[in-house]
């Protein structure tokens, strides 16, 4: 990125000539304008002007209209707005149309050198985060032949301004190298597109072009997935025919993602702490040390945290993989990314299918917003597959036509985001806004299980099924919250048993 200059338009030759000089002196490259449309012609000449400090009243064109052309034309520009003594109402007005900061006359030089000094800097950050999203995208379509990775990430919601900001930090950091890049605990609700943000990170990392290997630790018990992460000798144990590589092996120069790492046998993690602090492990039934060269990524969907203090996770091995925390919010609370995500994953599934997407009729697009989508991004790649797969018409898609429960009725508008939630959570001294959504998201998924296994009487197929998750993971989701449904389907059995019983004529 080149160097970028700062342009001072003020009507009054002194103001200028003194702005000019201030500011020169401190190092940055200075342009002056008397009036709007020479500023325009300014940023048409050329070089990249990342600050404009205009004032507000001059001849033909104000700086208002100046502020807006240049706002559209170079959306990453911060402006800088000088106000005469008196004028609150028009600053105020400058800093709704987007402005960054106001002047009063008479201002302190010192003052202005501050201002200048952070909106360039915001500047430079912004230049940064835009160009390092596009690299990054178009990097992760390479890693595993993942492409859809990308779509999960995409992103203008101020809600995932914390997520962007890590991954340029990380990223950053492997351009300068030198030294271990640490270990990346992502949090997050199930479908929120972990995966994709961990594939992100190492794309961006110094061991992008290593090897990309994932495993869920939830899929396996705790003798195979030691096996798959450490690998076994031939005999180790009955059905070991064969020498197996394990993961920590085939990951060596890349990274290893760890998904649903809250599920790994506490056993297991301390195996796992051990390998992670000495790089080396053994296989499984094997006596040599083997050397390891993998960077952990963890993910996960459980308040670590609070397993820690129940006993359940280890408290070094939590340590050891929270180096960098990133916390990624649920679809809901990024509700300026639900349409154009949906809008990039119809386009591929349309395409995929020889069909033209027509894009979205307004009523379409407010059932997207104003839907729950209690299963996340998933949930809303799954949905515009479903709808190319039996969409036949032409033009923009209709809310009817949306495979999206009580979208045709409307019910989905609206979203019953706290319906299920009855549960009462109390924040507690100390607790922070993420732990707090934690507990509140612990009770929504409780009352949300409980409400479904008394539907359907403690059918855990019926319920998975009607939860649009596989019986599995259902399972899994009722083990964390100590639920059994056969406690259900005995209270179904009992009340039907204590019904009257009817008169067959």
């Amino acid at each position: 990125m080149t160097k970028a200059r700062i342009l001072v338009v003020d009507d009054e030759d002194t103001i200028r000539k003194l702005l000019k000089a201030r500011l020169e002196r401190e190092g940055y490259d200075v342009a002056v304008a008397s009036q709007a449309e020479e500023a325009q012609a300014a940023f048409a000449s050329g070089g990249d002007v990342g600050v404009l400090v205009t004032d507000l009243r001059m001849p033909g064109k104000d700086g208002f209209a100046l502020m807006d052309w240049a706002k559209k034309s170079y959306p990453h520009l911060r402006v800088i707005v000088i106000t005469g003594h008196g004028e609150k109402e028009v600053a105020v007005k400058a800093l709704r149309q987007g402005a960054a900061d106001y002047l009063e006359k008479p201002f302190d030089l010192d003052e202005l050198s501050h201002s200048v000094k952070r909106c360039l800097n915001e500047y430079r950050l912004e230049h940064e985060n835009t160009d390092l999203v596009a690299r990054l995208e178009a990097r992760a379509e390479r890693v595993e032949g993942k492409s859809e990775d990308k779509l999960w990430y995409v992103s203008k919601s101020p809600a995932m301004g914390k997520v962007n900001e890590w991954v340029t930090i990380l990223r950053r950091e492997a351009m300068r190298g030198g030294g271990e890049e640490l270990p990346v605990l992502i949090l997050g609700q199930s479908g929120t597109g972990k995966e994709g943000i961990a594939r992100m990170v190492h794309a961006g990392s110094r061991r992008g072009k290593g090897p990309w290997v994932a495993v869920n630790c939830a899929n396996f018990n705790e003798q195979l997935l030691e096996s798959e992460l450490f690998g076994h000798e031939r005999g180790a144990f009955t059905g070991a025919n064969a020498l197996k590589r394990g993961l920590f092996e085939l990951a060596k120069g890349g990274t290893l993602f760890l998904d649903e790492i809250g599920e790994m046998d506490v056993k297991l993690q301390a195996k796992l702490l051990r390998v992670l602090q000495e790089k080396v492990f053994r296989r499984v039934g094997g006596t040599a040390d083997l050397e390891t060269d993998v960077r952990v990524i963890a993910a996960t969907n459980q308040n670590l945290q609070a397993r820690v203090k129940a006993g359940s996770f280890r408290e070094d091995l939590y340590h050891r993989i929270n180096g960098v925390v990133i916390d990624v919010p649920a679809l809901a609370e990024r509700t300026d990314d639900i349409v154009p995500m949906a809008t990039q994953f119809a386009e591929r599934a349309f395409r995929a299918r020889g069909k033209a997407f027509g894009g979205f009729s307004p009523e379409a697009e407010a059932v997207l917003r104003d839907y729950a989508w209690p299963g996340n991004v998933r949930e809303l790649l799954n949905v515009m597959e479903r709808t190319a797969l039996i969409w036949e018409g032409a033009g923009a898609l209709t809310a009817k036509a949306l495979s999206i429960p009580g979208a045709e009725s409307g019910a989905a508008t609206g979203g019953p985001r706290l319906e299920l939630v009855r549960t009462p959570i109390q924040a507690e001294e100390g607790d922070s806004y993420t732990e707090l959504k934690k507990k509140w998201a612990d009770a929504f998924e409780r009352e949300y299980l409980v409400s479904i296994l008394v539907k359907f009487a403690g059918n855990v197929s019926a319920a998975a099924r009607e939860a649009k998750i596989d019986r599995s993971n259902f399972l899994r989701l009722l083990r964390r919250h100590g639920l059994t449904a056969e406690a259900y389907r005995t209270a179904a059995t009992k009340a039907q048993e204590a019904a009257p019983a009817k008169l067959v004529a």
